[in-house]
């Protein structure tokens, strides 16, 4: 013991760690009325360690160039060791962050943490905010998938609306006269190493801007200003070990959430993960809907809603700087939204809803009513911050409590209130300018399909249906022999016999053996790579898709298909399910009259007859079909079984650690009121 505190002092003389302990946790004292709104600014930086973790180990096996990327991304999910807990780790990571910077926002807006003596406490966080915004547009590039690269097209395509130097400007980011594999490799420079940097130590700066002032609280007292005899703020207590204790228990929640979404529902129904980002990218295939990742939506949805390129881009990088300038635009003489005036605190209301709102539009494809919804909240977002210049200075407040309080403000009951209001006024005007009109499958609804892949004799015929009838033309080359047969308990011996090519080992990747220029020649394009397909089009399209062929003279193939229309491919199980041609029919429950249930308008190709049969009848061709795209399911996502039966371990053990932390919690803060 002597010689362990001969070398703490040793340290300590050197290295001022104690009194650094001391200033930023031992006896840095904290506001005893934090509330919810104040878990976010912990929960940031958990996240942030999630993501610099994370990160290491994916550039460990993650190749910057644009023959490569898409694949190593791939390999990273199948062939590194748990590599699929990583990537989705990171992705889900990217989105967290901006959930709880967000609300981290949001807070400060609500309780006034920009205004005197935090000035500098926001403007710090605000440059967290845009590098944050950079550091993810840089990572989003990176898997080079259809909606990075034409995500990306968009985005820097902006700056060319500057006068005079944004050509140059463009060219200088892209690094190239086009967006190409030069692009990609500076991108990964810039997110691994310069940002981070940049990011890591402004989040230096915000803490020790933080810390220097003292923490703002729900009633936006300052604590400092009522101190006992021995200079302790009457209302503070010591951050560690009361908060440190005290956060646990919202870490344990948010990692419950957190791993849930990795574990159970990693894509987020394509707002984590698009489902055009599992296509390789592709300049000459432009997606049918462009939008950034969901966290960019509010600002993208601006930009559309003003007419002119330039002046949406202004608009734009305004929404962003206005900002900064917040802390000298609120003149009221009190901090927390709880002593402001009603004006304040319903333009709040409607300025959360606005945000949200643009956020959903910047998602969905734009239409007339939705540009005019966009248009108004635009004018909203800059209005709630333009109005609070004036209205901060004439609008009658309450007067603020001499001490803390610890009654929770309006209480749950009215919070709830106030949540439902935000939620109408988010809902009613997307509402109003109507739902999604296209159908899921082209001009129909898609078939119902469940994929099963603990159904091994299913996964077992869909895997020789697929290597008979697809992979003549299409290759599955993120995928690899060895692996399907042991996920499938298919002897080795048997699959190199029956699903092997015989110019190909058992652990090759199932290329086929046409080469790519070859199927070019033949198709006129190479036929795309099936790995993912189920991933990008969703196993119900494809299932759709398989079963609406019909017979077409019109078409170089003979057959088109209503799920995509005038389709290039051939009907490659015709042999099985024989030749069908349109008949009229209803395809569509909405044409149906709602009182008598007859058709209101026949669909000339509402239905199928039969006009040559095939080698199954059709209840078999569709229990092929499912197999099959049952087997294409699993190949997009071997790991799925294995991801969730790992995750119920894993939320099992987070809960019992919740556990825990709740008691240690209220053993600590028994005593304080």
């Amino acid at each position: 013991m002597n010689w362990l505190t001969g070398l703490w002092n040793w340290v300590d003389q050197r290295l001022p760690v104690q009194r650094a302990w001391d200033t930023h946790m031992g006896k840095y004292y904290a506001p005893k009325n934090f509330n919810f709104w104040y878990f976010f600014g912990v929960l940031s930086l958990v996240v942030l360690v999630i993501q610099l973790l994370s990160g290491i180990w994916l550039l460990m096996s993650f190749e910057a160039t644009a023959e490569g990327a898409f694949a190593s991304v791939e390999y990273i999910m199948r062939d590194v060791e748990y590599g699929w807990i990583i990537r989705y780790i990171h992705s889900t990571g990217a989105s967290a962050f901006f959930v709880v910077v967000y609300l981290h926002m949001f807070r400060g807006l609500l309780y006034g943490s920009y205004k005197p003596p935090r000035e500098l406490v926001w403007i710090f966080g605000m440059a967290i905010y845009v590098a944050l915004m950079a550091e993810a547009f840089l990572g989003y590039v990176l898997p080079w998938g259809q909606m990075s690269y034409w995500g990306a097209q968009v985005i820097i395509s902006l700056f060319g609306a500057i006068p005079v130097i944004g050509e140059d400007i463009v060219q200088w980011i892209r690094g190239d006269y086009l967006i190409s594999g030069i692009t990609l490799n500076r991108f990964m420079s810039l997110h691994v190493v310069a940002v981070p940097i940049i990011l890591l130590a402004l989040v230096v700066l915000h803490i020790l801007a933080l810390h220097e002032v003292g923490s703002n609280n729900p009633d936006g007292i300052e604590i400092k200003k009522n101190k006992d005899e021995n200079g302790i703020p009457r209302d503070g207590i010591p951050f560690h070990p009361y908060f440190v204790v005290h956060d646990l228990v919202p870490i344990c929640v948010f990692l419950f959430v957190f791993c849930f979404i990795v574990f159970f529902i990693p894509e987020m129904g394509g707002y984590f993960i698009e489902h055009a980002n599992f296509e390789i990218a592709n300049p000459l295939k432009t997606p049918e809907h462009i939008a950034p990742v969901w966290y960019f939506t509010p600002y993208y949805s601006m930009l559309r809603a003003v007419p002119d390129k330039l002046f949406g881009f202004i608009t734009m990088a305004a929404a962003i700087a206005i900002l900064f300038v917040l802390p000298w635009l609120d003149r009221s003489p009190v901090k927390s939204i709880r002593y402001k005036g009603n004006i304040s605190k319903v333009a709040i209301i409607l300025f959360a809803a606005s945000f949200v709102i643009l956020g959903v539009l910047g998602v969905r494809s734009p239409t007339p009513a939705r540009t005019l919804l966009a248009q108004i909240c635009t004018v909203l977002y800059f209005a709630f911050f333009v109005g609070m210049f004036f209205w901060t200075k004439i609008e009658k407040t309450s007067p603020e409590p001499e001490r803390v309080t610890m009654d929770g403000g309006i209480g749950f009951w009215k919070s709830m209130g106030v949540l439902a209001v935000v939620i109408l006024l988010i809902v009613l005007p997307l509402q109003a300018v109507g739902a999604e009109s296209a159908h899921d499958c082209g001009t129909i609804d898609c078939d119902h399909f469940e994929a099963d892949a603990g159904n091994k004799t299913s996964l077992q015929h869909g895997a020789k249906l697929f290597v008979n009838y697809c992979m003549g033309c299409h290759a599955a080359q993120y995928s690899r022999w060895e692996r399907v047969a042991d996920d499938l308990e298919i002897p080795h011996g048997l699959a190199m016999e029956n699903l092997v090519f015989t110019d190909q080992k058992i652990g090759d990747l199932m290329h086929i053996s046409m080469p790519a220029d070859e199927a070019k020649s033949w198709f006129g394009a190479t036929p795309p790579d099936l790995t993912l397909v189920t991933r990008a089009r969703q196993p119900e399209w494809v299932y759709t898709y398989l079963r609406n062929f019909y017979v077409d003279p019109n078409r170089s193939v003979g057959v088109n298909n209503r799920v995509f229309k005038d389709v290039g491919m051939p009907h490659a199980m015709l042999e099985l399910q024989g030749l069908q041609k349109c008949a009229p029919g209803v395809n569509d429950e909405s044409k149906l009259d709602p009182l008598t249930g007859n058709s209101i308008a026949e669909d000339p190709c509402g239905s199928f007859e039969l006009v040559e049969e095939g080698s199954m009848t059709p209840e078999e061709y569709d229990a092929a079909v499912y197999d099959l795209v049952n087997f294409m399911a699993y190949l997009a996502e071997p790991i799925k079984q294995q991801r969730q039966r790992i995750g119920i371990y894993v939320l099992l053990f987070i809960a019992f650690l919740g556990v825990w932390a709740w008691l240690l919690n209220r053993e600590y803060w028994k005593d304080i009121h």
